[in-house]
């Protein structure tokens, strides 16, 4: 499902707020495919000490985010 922000804000669907936090849980459960939130935890607390672990979480992140950005057409 993709949906348009300029196209919402403009017919007045939603506020930046509203998509704010639409971002952040689509984010979220795209993350929650691969980590569950002890994973997440364990991974940011030990990020010093298992950088690769660390790196490959964080590249996985990242990638969520743009593919969050995308479905939801965010410049």
């Amino acid at each position: 499902m993709k949906f348009n922000l300029r196209l919402a804000k403009k017919n007045r669907e939603v506020d930046s707020l509203s998509w704010e936090q639409l971002y952040d849980n689509l984010v979220t459960a795209k993350i929650r495919k691969r980590y569950s939130l002890n994973q997440e935890l364990a991974i940011l607390r030990q990020r010093d000490t298992k950088e690769e672990e660390f790196a490959a979480y964080n590249a996985y992140a990242e990638q969520c985010k743009i593919e969050a950005k995308a479905e939801m057409e965010i410049e």
